[in-house]
Order: C-alpha cells, then structure tokens, then sequence
C-alpha cells in the first residue's frame, strides 16, 4: 500500500506542477491537473486514514476512563465522557480543501470526482482490503464511519456546487455571446 501511495503522491506532484507549466487551459494542462488531484486524493485519504482514530476525551469523570461505547465504563464510579473525533474532522477538512481546489481550479466536477475517487479508493482499500491475519485494517468505529459517510457527503455537496459554477459560467458565457 505505502508503494501505491508513494507513486500516487509523485503523480499528483508532477501532474499538478506542469499543469501549472502549461496552464489548465488546454487539454493538456486539464489532464495533468486531474491526475494531480486524483493523485492527491489518494494521499489526503492515506492522512486522513492515519489520523481519523485520534479522539479528544470531553469531560468524563473517575478513576478509570475508558473508550465512550463501552458499556463497563458507564457502569463503574464515574461517567466515562464523550470522545470527540478530533482526527476524523481534520480528515473531512483536508479533503474539502482539496475538493474546493479542484472545483474552483478547473471548474469541472470531473475534477472533484476525481479528486474525490482517490481518496475513495484509498478508503475502500483500508476498509475492506485484509490483513495477513484476516482483519479489517480500517475499524468500524464511529470516527471511522464519521470520516467515510462524512467525506461521501462532502464530496457530492461539492460536486453539486462546481456544477452549479460550470453551469454558471456556460450561461455567462452564452450571455456574452449574443451581447456581442
């Protein structure tokens, strides 16, 4: 997996920076920029993956806290608090700014589907992809489902706006047109 996301990350660097050279324009520099951003999809979802699992424990009270969805620490001396899904959140924030990106660059919501479609395919491999010992790498826990169904959500919101934005620019364009 770590070769995969080294060659997606090298990809994503290189697309971005001559589509950068070239301009995003041409078809040439639109093709390199979505790989940038299908590359670097597949990185934002390797960090988001890494760090969704930190939670910050909010209030809580006794000798011994334990995980919030463990039914024994409601049940001893003490309230076992909530565990806010700190990772989870930087996560979702790392990929709506790269979608963001995307969107406004190209104007294009095959740029955020594409975008979006790296960082899935990172998700999908770690959540249903096997270890050698038969486990599933990436827990069902709720900030792992906060992160997935969050960043689903997030990306089609997006889409929907860089659509909206693509339409926008079709109807002014037109409007200019005929002004003309």
């Amino acid at each position: 997996m770590s070769v995969v996301v080294v060659l997606a990350g090298l990809v994503g660097l290189v697309g971005l920076l001559a589509a950068a050279r070239f301009g995003t324009e041409s078809e040439r520099g639109k093709l390199l920029a979505l790989a940038g951003f299908g590359g670097a999809g597949v990185v934002v979802g390797l960090i988001g993956t890494m760090i969704q699992g930190y939670t910050v424990r909010i209030g809580g009270s006794g000798p011994r806290l334990l995980d919030a969805t463990d039914p024994a620490s409601a049940t001893g001396n003490g309230s076992p608090g909530f565990a806010f899904p700190f990772g989870a959140l930087i996560g979702l924030a790392l990929l709506t700014l790269l979608l963001l990106v995307a969107g406004t660059l190209l104007r294009m919501p095959r740029a955020v589907g594409i975008a979006a479609g790296g960082w899935l395919l990172v998700i999908a491999v770690l959540m249903f992809g096997v270890g050698s010992s038969g486990d599933v790498i990436l827990a069902n826990t709720s900030s792992a489902q906060i992160f997935v169904y969050g960043g689903l959500v997030i990306a089609f919101g997006i889409a929907v706006l860089v659509y909206q934005w693509q339409l926008t620019d079709r109807i002014a364009k037109n409007a200019a047109k005929r002004s003309r």
